[in-house]
């Protein structure tokens, strides 16, 4: 069996899958989108993210791309040690996702999905696209 741990301020997730998975939580916070969006954001996410409106709805869509990127990291076994601009989370689609990604050599595609969580968190998870079974994902906190 394969795990990803994630933890935030009050929250944290546990993924169990026979496949490589990762897994991200993040609380939503007050953040300036505008200083943190250039080493994380594709050019296609920050026009969707700024799309919406300064406040939480924006903040909101940025977390999303930002777990969808980290819990791919992590399923790659790399952590956050790439440029995530070359990584495209599609967060602005509340379903599930896949993006392909060369870190480590060679192409790999990759399913993201958002994890259900309580108002004020966020989470995603990620599993090569070919996976067949969910993974068993428990929130603890």
């Amino acid at each position: 069996m394969r795990i990803s741990i994630a933890h935030t301020e009050g929250l944290g997730m546990l993924a169990l899958s026979p496949f490589r998975v990762g897994v991200d939580v993040e609380r939503v916070r007050a953040l300036d989108v505008a200083e943190v969006e250039a080493p994380v954001l594709t050019a296609a996410e920050r026009l969707a993210v700024r799309a919406l409106p300064e406040g939480p709805s924006r903040t909101a869509a940025f977390l999303r791309c930002w777990t969808r990127k980290e819990a791919v990291c992590k399923a790659l076994g790399i952590g956050i040690t790439t440029d995530l601009t070359a990584l495209e989370s599609h967060g602005w689609s509340p379903g599930p996702a896949h993006t392909t990604t060369t870190a480590l050599g060679s192409p790999r595609t990759w399913r993201m999905a958002d994890v259900p969580v309580p108002e004020g968190w966020t989470a995603s998870l990620a599993l090569p696209a070919g996976a067949d079974r969910p993974p068993s994902v428990r929130r603890l906190g």
